[in-house]
Parts: C-alpha cells; sequence; structure tokens
C-alpha cells in the first residue's frame, strides 16, 4: 500500500494549521512547522510532497523556504503553496517568479484549500 502523501504545514497560528488538517481531512500525513527555522529543518528532513508555507513567520519570510526548496535538487518534487494575508499583486508575482505551484490569500475557502492540495498531490502521484 502506498504511504499517503506528505503535507508540510507552514503557518505561526496553531490553531490555522488545526483548521487547515481538518480542511484537508484523513489520507494525508502531516508535518508542522510555525516558525522559519523548523520549517527549513523539515522540509528537509521530512521531503513533503506538498508544502502548504506561510509567508510571515517568526524568523523570517516563507520565502525562504520556497527559495530553498528551489535550490536543492533532492527537493525538485516538492510542490509548494504559498498562503499569504498578503494578496498584493506583487506578493504573488514574487511567489510565481521563485518557483511557487500555487497561491492561496487569506482568508482562503477551505475548499479553495483542499482542492488545491489535491490537484498537486494528484499530480505527484502520476509523476
Amino acid at each position: 500500500m502506498a504511504e499517503p502523501p506528505r503535507i508540510l504545514l507552514v503557518e505561526d497560528e496553531p490553531a490555522l494549521r488545526e483548521l487547515m488538517k481538518v480542511a484537508l481531512g484523513a489520507g494525508y500525513d502531516f508535518v508542522e512547522a510555525g516558525d522559519l527555522a523548523d520549517a527549513l529543518e523539515l522540509v528537509r528532513s521530512h521531503v513533503p510532497t506538498v508544502v502548504l508555507l506561510d509567508v510571515m513567520l517568526p524568523g523570517g519570510s516563507g520565502l525562504d523556504v520556497l527559495r530553498a526548496v528551489r535550490a536543492d535538487p533532492e527537493l525538485a518534487a516538492v510542490r509548494v503553496i504559498v498562503v499569504s494575508a498578503w494578496q498584493s499583486g506583487d506578493d504573488r508575482r514574487l511567489a510565481q517568479e521563485l518557483g511557487a505551484d500555487g497561491f492561496l490569500g487569506k482568508p482562503f475557502a477551505l475548499e479553495e484549500l483542499s482542492s488545491a492540495v489535491r490537484e498537486l498531490t494528484e499530480a505527484a502521484d502520476e509523476a
């Protein structure tokens, strides 16, 4: 039996991490980080299928995690969805330029989150 897709939730608000897990439902292996240092460590040690990445984190910008993922050949298959309260066109464009696979503005619809993660995990299964 195949292992469930691993989702790294990088969000400094524990309640929002819980909400994301509930929205995504069963069938995933969740790993959680609440700050930049933990996120950088966990993305390398757990190699998730998808990272849900908040931009504003204790210790720095979540975009630094995205840069690290895209710079590491061993993490090439990791998909990253940037989740940010900052929804300006500049933020979305920067996330895209850095190689994000998706962008969700906060607040987001739970179905939008679920659908985005499902699409990326299904694409990873086919790869």
